[in-house]
């Protein structure tokens, strides 16, 4: 079976290539992420993979889902709407594909004559390779045999056309151990991918967690204007005073912004780093003691950090302390020895044998270096875990 990949380059790593053709997922959503946007941005994604996506709506009038996904005029080709509401507000649907029963009088029986329209849709795509997308699964889990029975018989549909199938589910309740009904949703599905949002310092930071298959991954991620991305809030770049901090944010980020005062830091570095579809924000600190009080205060929800030094002048001490503080907190921590374009900078070797931390070497004026350093510190952030634990 070949691989379908999916909006998330991490998630996709994490799965050996994406999911499955012709599998059957389940995207589980806690109450604080917004599925429908997961949900536009995964149905634009792969019309950007030239699928045809077949939408099953049976939560609202197919015109909102429409207005949700965006501007499909020039791929309306592509797309199939499956109007599996209008017919329970008694409204007459302008779909090609329409359930009649009403949901509300008969879940079992409204959910196999979704089957059959539904097989129905996805076997009249012209060209196959396609993406199935039920937009809320929340309304059949009292009928969970019925669901089960949907999830068998429209297999070999998806698996003759070259079809994923993707199915919405609020998460209305269910707990890690609220065991049965959880659990046998979790086998009826290849694959299920728990969108979850965790509170750190005021902002809720959406993850991916990987129920199934069970493998220890968890993918932090915001939906922008562009899609999805994995997402990372704050990195810090931090060390000494001059060792280069400010240029090194600079070099790094698309976009930046510094105060300073004669040359001198004297307020935080910002700057926005985008990166093989991972999108960071970058705070830098001032060098001087006095300045501490912000590399703790910002410490408190970072996720990773960079601390620079000067090659040329490493103040080993000072560096010892600062990353005494960060190691406290168990974040990720790189060491970039600026200035390796200097006769006289010690060898990124020389500073990690003394301070027993990795160290790369960069020259963050001329950029040499500075991408093996982000993304050297993006693996770490993302493979540690340090965000979620702490």
């Amino acid at each position: 079976m070949s691989k379908i990949s999916l909006p998330l380059d991490r998630l996709n790593e994490a799965l050996d290539g994406g999911v499955e053709d012709g599998s059957n997922v389940l995207i589980l959503a806690d109450l604080v992420v917004d599925k429908m946007k997961f949900g536009s941005s995964l149905v634009n994604y792969r019309l950007g993979e030239e699928d045809n996506i077949i939408y099953l709506v049976n939560n609202k009038l197919p015109v909102y889902a429409e207005k949700s996904v965006g501007d499909l005029e020039e791929k309306s080709d592509k797309v199939a709407f499956i109007d599996g509401f209008s017919s329970t507000i008694d409204k007459k649907s302008g779909s090609d594909f329409v359930v009649e029963s009403k949901i509300t009088d008969n879940t079992k029986n409204y959910i196999s004559e979704s089957l059959e329209v539904s097989k129905r849709a996805i076997k009249k795509m012209e060209d196959w390779g396609s993406s199935f997308i039920v937009d809320s699964v929340d309304s059949w889990v009292g009928e969970l045999d019925s669901l089960e029975n949907f999830l068998e018989e429209v297999s070999p549909v998806l698996k003759e056309t070259n079809t994923v199938g993707y199915y919405l589910f609020p998460n209305l309740g269910f707990g890690e151990d609220d065991g049965e009904t959880l659990e046998r949703l979790t086998e009826m599905f290849d694959y299920v991918l728990h969108l979850k949002g965790i509170e750190r310092t005021g902002t809720t930071l959406k993850y991916v967690d990987v129920r199934k298959p069970d493998i220890d991954e968890k993918i932090p991620f915001e939906v922008t204007p562009r899609g999805l991305v994995t997402y990372i809030p704050k990195i810090l770049v931090t060390g000494p005073y001059n060792a280069g901090k400010s240029t090194f944010v600079e070099t790094m980020s698309e976009s930046s912004v510094s105060v300073d005062r004669l040359g001198t830091t004297v307020s935080l570095d910002h700057g926005k780093i985008s990166r093989k579809g991972i999108l960071a924000d970058v705070f830098g600190t001032p060098g001087q003691e006095r300045f501490d009080w912000a590399m703790d205060f910002l410490g408190k929800s970072i996720f990773g950090t960079f601390l620079i030094v000067d090659s040329r002048n490493p103040r080993y001490g000072r560096v010892k302390d600062m990353f005494r503080r960060l190691e406290d907190k168990k974040v990720p921590t790189l060491i970039v020895a600026n200035f390796q374009n200097k006769e006289d900078a010690l060898k990124p070797s020389e500073i990690e044998e003394k301070l027993g931390i990795e160290t790369l070497g960069v020259d963050a004026l001329n950029g040499e270096g500075v991408e093996e350093a982000v993304e050297k510190l993006f693996d770490k952030i993302l493979s540690q875990h340090s965000w979620y634990y702490t």
